[in-house]
C-alpha cells in the first residue's frame, strides 16, 4: 500500500477518533474478527486490521465496539480456528478504559507473519 493511501486512511481513523494524530498505519489487510456477543457463541464477522505504530485497530461497525488494542496492553497471543481452518490468532490484552483482561480473535491470511510482527511489537512471545 503505497504512502497516500495510508495518509487517507489514517485521516478517516483520526476523523473517526480511533487512532491519534501522531501514529502512523504501517500496514490495514482484511480480516475475521470474533464479535462479543458471549466468548464461544460470537459471529465472525469481516472488517480491516490496521497494524500502526502503537496499535492494533479493527473497525466494527454502528453495533460492535471498536477493536483498538495498544501494543502496550497486549499479555498473551496464542492460535486459534476459524471453523475448521487453523488461521486464527487470539490477543489477549487489558482493556484501555476497563483495566479488565479480554481476549479477541481474528482470522486472518498468514497467521504466522502476523503473529511475529505483533510479538515483536509488543515483546510477548509467539505461541
Amino acid at each position: 500500500m503505497n504512502d497516500r493511501k495510508k495518509e487517507k486512511l489514517k485521516k478517516n481513523l483520526v476523523k473517526m477518533e480511533l487512532m491519534d494524530e501522531n501514529d502512523r498505519i504501517l500496514e490495514c489487510i482484511l480480516v475475521n474478527y470474533r464479535n462479543k456477543l458471549m466468548w464461544k457463541m460470537g459471529q465472525w464477522k469481516r472488517s480491516w486490521i490496521y497494524f500502526t505504530e502503537k496499535a492494533i485497530i479493527c473497525p466494527t461497525g454502528i453495533l460492535d465496539e471498536n477493536i483498538i488494542i495498544p501494543y502496550n496492553s497486549v499479555r498473551e497471543l496464542g492460535k486459534c480456528r476459524q471453523g475448521l481452518f487453523p488461521m486464527g490468532f487470539v490477543v489477549t490484552y487489558e482493556h484501555p478504559i476497563t483495566k479488565r483482561q479480554e481476549k479477541q480473535q481474528f482470522s486472518i491470511s498468514k497467521r504466522e507473519k502476523w503473529l511475529e510482527f505483533i510479538s515483536q511489537k509488543t515483546g510477548v512471545p509467539t505461541p
